[in-house]
């Protein structure tokens, strides 16, 4: 047998032509990917589906929208993860919230809002524990290491005992602070 006939010039341009095409179809393919997924992570996004509800009203209105350093949280930064593997499994999973706006009759109305609000307030709280209300720390990791110094004394006792205990027994953010962006509903 002879070795040489295996790997004709033919052959190995065909493999060296596969690899090329392959690696600039993966590099489009992450940079469309990459690029969908920042594109559908923005307010303008979140709204086209959301947008006769009152939910861009009741951030502007809370602590997140109307503060004194003067920053607007925006929908992404509390409901999306930022770690990669969360980003991308949280995207996946609110994918096909697209279907229920296009299949729930009257989905992007108030009434529809305020007659589930518990439901989508409680499906958020869960998803929020599940990765230890790492988007709210994103922004108030300081709370931990160097509690600032206008926090309430007995706040700040809270967070000492709280981050005291043994990581399992901790609280995460939201089990205290629930309904800081959006009313939580009560008595439900």
């Amino acid at each position: 047998m002879n070795w040489r006939n295996l790997f004709k010039p033919s052959v190995k341009y065909s493999i060296f032509t596969l690899i090329a095409v392959g690696i600039i179809v993966g590099v489009a393919g992450y940079f469309v990917t990459q690029q969908t997924l920042h594109a559908t992570s923005t307010d303008e996004f979140c709204m086209t589906c959301h947008s006769n509800h009152s939910l861009k009203d009741e951030v502007l209105a809370s602590a997140h929208g109307n503060n004194r350093a003067g920053m607007v949280v925006q929908c992404q930064q509390c409901h999306i993860a930022q770690e990669p593997f969360n980003y991308l499994i949280k995207k996946i999973i609110v994918s096909k919230d697209i279907w229920g706006y296009l299949t729930i009759d009257g989905f992007n109305t108030q009434e529809w809002l305020d007659a589930n609000r518990k439901e989508q307030a409680d499906l958020a709280l869960d998803y929020l524990r599940s990765i230890d209300s790492s988007t709210c720390r994103n922004c108030h990791n300081h709370i931990i290491e160097n509690p600032p110094e206008a926090m309430k004394p007995i706040a700040r006792r809270m967070h000492e005992r709280n981050f005291a205990k043994a990581p399992d027994e901790q609280k995460t953010c939201v089990d205290c602070h629930r309904g800081v962006a959006h009313p939580y509903p009560k008595g439900r």
